[in-house]
């Protein structure tokens, strides 16, 4: 029986290093992929255009050929949007961690704008303290964000923020396979409360708070990440039997 695909993606400034510790501990019968996803930073990154986020995960889905999609952060915006729209992947289902989430257009104001803009590079330095295992001085790791955050400019700010209004526009009531949704008490960037939102709206999700944890689940709490990811995927219902004349199952299991 070939084993589970697994597509992980990282947010706006992630890397692929963030899921080290997450692959390193896979579930039983699950093979994880992480794909390194190039997000532009030139303006492009919004519904209808070439680099139109939720198409960008269209495709690495189809490349991948993941039946189930993991999404950290941007990603988890973007997974969401392309699960909304009609011509969305046949996935088992997905998991979206550290997502960004609001169901009402009031529940933006100049205060909301004010706390991304000015804290934005506070985000990518946890980031960085996170991937580095706490290794960085905290000046140098500050300095990193500050480059980090010049590097992805006032577009690819934009970007992230303009994805984070449309979120109470986003028809979710399509999104009918198995959610799960994970989030750190703690995470000073994607609020609980977002998740605890996204959670209530979606029609077949499961909530998941980590406590003593951030804005990155998968490298700050590893085991216990993995152990909720593991319960999630050992419950996903069985894939239509063929021989119950259901569709042709995906081809043989190729790695990349």
């Amino acid at each position: 029986m070939s084993a589970l695909r697994v597509t992980l993606l990282h947010g706006l400034a992630g890397s692929t290093r963030l899921w080290d510790r997450c692959r390193a501990e896979a579930p039983e019968g699950v093979r994880m992929t992480a794909a390194d996803v190039d997000w532009p930073f030139d303006g492009t990154a919004c519904p209808g255009l070439p680099g139109d986020p939720a198409r960008l995960v269209g495709h690495v889905v189809r490349d991948t050929r993941a039946q189930v999609v993991v999404a950290h952060s941007f990603a988890a915006n973007a997974l969401l949007e392309h699960l909304a729209s009609p011509d969305a992947s046949p996935l088992r289902a997905a998991v979206l961690v550290s997502p960004f989430y609001r169901p009402h257009p009031r529940d933006f104001d100049w205060e909301t704008i004010s706390y991304y803009f000015n804290r934005f590079h506070l985000i990518l330095e946890e980031g960085l303290r996170v991937s580095a295992g706490g290794r960085l001085d905290p000046g140098v790791r500050h300095a990193m964000a500050l480059r980090v955050r010049e590097t992805i400019g006032p577009y690819g700010w934009m970007d992230f923020f303009g994805a984070y209004l449309r979120t109470p526009a986003l028809p979710l009531h399509r999104v009918r396979l198995p959610v799960l949704v994970v989030t750190g008490r703690d995470d000073r960037a994607a609020p609980e409360s977002d998740a605890r939102n996204l959670a209530r709206v979606l029609p077949a999700a499961r909530l998941e708070v980590l406590p003593s944890c951030g804005h990155f689940p998968m490298a700050e709490r590893t085991r216990s990440f993995t152990r909720l990811l593991g319960d999630f995927l050992t419950a996903l219902p069985a894939p239509p039997d063929r021989s119950a004349g259901a569709p042709p199952a995906d081809a043989p299991l190729e790695m990349t």
